[in-house]
């Protein structure tokens, strides 16, 4: 598995008050559960890190951890590799996972874990729940555990639409002014007073990828030559 490319949802685009939301959610359903412990974790290039762990009596795991990805060795990279429900009752009795370091460091032997979508199609990381005795988890604790990943996703939803609506803001306010443009090369001058390329300007201000064509007078101009 391949290194994720970067998350664009950094801590700092993450504004305080969604993630004192996320904290409370998983808070009480850490409670609900009677677990020691819940995260969200989040992909960032080559790491995995606890972005939030639960407030709960016991709880190993601290907040702002990282380590490699992938090979992490953690529950949740398998949850990302399998993109869906990943629930391992008691690993002391898989043999994939009772010589993990959540087993013989942490004495972690319980997980429920789904995967966390970017809006962009992305991963952003992970909602789990983990606990040191066996848990099967009910058929109720896996709808929650669902109602918890979409409210995180409708979450980061809102924030990347608020981002296309600024970035259409800007578009707009820059297509309505008259901005300097050379007469021989064609280049921008930005408000910098740096001059760039025309494409680089427009990529700027709509964060569009330009492609390259050729309109039917430039064709009919450079056919000439062959005549």
């Amino acid at each position: 598995m391949r290194a994720a490319k970067a998350n664009p949802f950094t801590r700092e685009k993450l504004a305080q008050d969604v993630l004192n939301e996320w904290q409370n959610l998983i808070d009480a359903t850490a409670d609900i559960f009677g677990v020691p412990a819940g995260l969200i974790t989040r992909v960032d290039g080559d790491q995995i890190e606890i972005l939030l762990s639960s407030a709960s009596k016991g709880n190993p795991y601290t907040a702002g951890y990282t380590t490699h990805y992938p090979d992490s060795g953690w529950y949740c990279e398998r949850t990302l590799k399998s993109r869906g429900l990943n629930l391992i009752p008691d690993a002391l009795r898989d043999p994939e996972w009772k010589d993990n370091a959540a087993v013989t460091g942490l004495n972690i032997i319980s997980y429920v874990g789904l995967p966390i979508h970017r809006p962009d199609g992305g991963d952003f990381g992970t909602v789990c729940f983990l606990d040191n005795k066996a848990n099967p988890h009910n058929e109720l604790h896996i709808k929650m555990l669902s109602q918890v990943k979409r409210m995180v996703e409708l979450s980061l939803r809102i924030i990347y639409d608020k981002d296309l609506i600024e970035q259409q803001e800007r578009l707009i306010n820059d297509l309505s002014r008259i901005y300097p443009i050379c007469s021989y090369c064609k280049k921008v001058r930005e408000n910098s007073g740096t001059w760039v390329q025309i494409e680089k300007y427009i990529q700027d201000i709509a964060g569009t990828q330009p492609s390259h064509g050729i309109c039917p007078d430039c064709f009919a101009r450079e056919m000439k030559q062959f005549e």
